[in-house]
């Protein structure tokens, strides 16, 4: 896939999903699902702002709308470099390396490509994990009828952030077993996200308490 995935079309993207072609893979797919789900969110916002809030919440509403809209770009880009993460570092590993001198050079080589293969599935998981946040900031401010937009946003950024740090893992340990400090990284930022999860997990329960106890409407 050589134009940019922000320049994709959806069935050229998935087609080279589909393809045998090594990226884009699992980093750029979650990275475009938690895009999307960001887009959502900021949909949910976008209609909740347009059905009346009071004044107060108008104003907290169009700055997290914002937001929103900025960090689901933002995920498309690192969408595109993580396919161009691995790519770069697919062509280290065709490097020579016959000689001394380019044994040295392929190994520097492949060093910085690897840091930077794992660096955009870590810094794609503190992006879902700021994305969680935002969603649990914008639930009060939700309208009951977009209230499933927003849980729906917030299921797609779990399985985006679980994929990310999985990918991160498979990194470490298949790509770069040599560095602890990568494996320490990655312990690291596990944990820490560990607690957007758990604040997912808060939102999704609200929303489905709130749902069950929603009142069907006259004029359904």
């Amino acid at each position: 896939m050589t134009s940019p995935i922000s320049d994709s079309t959806l069935e050229r993207f998935r087609a080279a999903a589909a393809s045998g072609d090594p990226a884009p893979a699992g980093v750029a797919v979650a990275a475009v699902s938690a895009g999307f789900a960001l887009g959502l969110a900021a949909k949910a916002l976008a209609v909740s702002a347009r059905r009346g809030p009071q004044s107060a919440e108008l104003a907290k509403l169009e700055p997290l709308t914002a937001t929103l809209r900025s960090q689901s770009s933002r995920m498309l880009e690192l969408a595109a470099g993580d396919a161009a993460a691995f790519e770069a570092y697919l062509a280290c590993v065709r490097l020579p390396y016959a000689k001394d001198e380019e044994r040295i050079e392929r190994r520097h080589a492949l060093d910085a490509a690897l840091r930077q293969a794992i660096d955009l599935p870590l810094a794609a998981a503190r992006a879902a994990a700021a994305g969680l946040q935002l969603c649990a900031e914008a639930l009060p401010m939700t309208d009951l009828v977009v209230l499933a937009d927003l849980a729906a946003a917030v299921t797609l950024l779990c399985g985006s952030l679980r994929a990310f740090l999985l990918c991160a893992e498979s990194n470490v340990r298949v790509l770069g077993p040599r560095d602890s400090s990568h494996a320490a990284r990655l312990a690291e930022e596990t944990g820490r996200q560990r607690r957007a999860l758990d604040l997912a997990e808060e939102v999704l329960e609200r929303v489905a308490g709130t749902l069950r106890a929603a009142s069907p409407r006259r004029d359904a």
